[in-house]
């Protein structure tokens, strides 16, 4: 059986050079040469994207930023009615604080003395500010972690058709999880009542906030600690 035509390996190519090609023409070697096309390297390996990532590794659709917002904003229109009403007892506590601080001040001015300072307020509001706050996470506390336990979603993100779930396992999360995630969502805010720690809280807050918006698999840093995904349920 004859070799058909083509392109071939140049036998009469001479040691050490460049290697070639030679036409065939099917019944003898042609003068026709060609030079050996590199080979074409494989495609590099592509990272994947931002939308390569918007699902769970079992395929559940993964929530935005966006919708995650909105959640959060339905939630607090449950909670905000809430917590007034459950720190009602202590306004009159932080009035009259204020309204003796206000009379030591009024009192300085009539008789030429030392006015007391902004710090001896705070001082005298930081009793009563950290009993709001740990009233504020007690709420916080039941909500969010009785409603995750119950439902794998709070009302805002059962209006929204959203669920939390550990990435790796679908289905209900155990109580560890939950009180993981709630702690570093909100269990920070309890320092907020420490002079200058409370500016790094807040700035902690704001990253763990933002954070799905550029974090490849939408967690936001709550997410990361507890390895819970916020999903999509349609």
């Amino acid at each position: 059986m004859s070799t058909p035509p083509g392109w071939y390996a140049d036998p009469q190519s001479p040691p050490g050079a460049a290697p070639a090609q030679r036409w065939w023409d099917g019944a003898a070697w042609t003068e026709h040469l060609a030079p050996v096309a590199p080979p074409v390297p494989p495609p590099a390996y592509a990272q994947p994207t931002y939308e390569q990532h918007a699902t769970t590794p079992d395929g559940a659709p993964l929530a935005g930023w966006g919708v995650r917002l909105g959640a959060y904003l339905l939630d607090c229109l449950v909670l905000v009615p809430l917590y007034v009403l459950a720190s009602v007892p202590f306004w009159r506590q932080i009035g009259d604080v204020v309204s003796d601080y206000l009379d030591e001040v009024n009192r300085s001015f009539d008789t030429n003395g030392p006015t007391p300072s902004g710090a001896d307020l705070q001082n005298d509001l930081a009793h009563v500010i950290l009993a709001i706050g740990l009233l504020w996470c007690a709420i916080s506390l039941v909500y969010h972690v009785g409603f995750l336990m119950w439902k794998q979603a709070t009302p805002g993100k059962l209006m929204l058709g959203l669920r939390v779930r550990r990435r790796d396992v679908p289905g209900p999360m155990p109580l560890g999880t939950v009180l993981v995630r709630w702690l570093t969502q909100f269990g920070p805010s309890l320092l907020n009542a420490i002079r200058y720690v409370g500016y790094l809280i807040s700035v902690y807050q704001l990253l763990d906030g933002l954070w799905p918006l550029w974090d490849g698999k939408r967690q936001a840093l709550h997410d990361k600690a507890a390895r819970t995904n916020v999903v999509r349920t349609r």
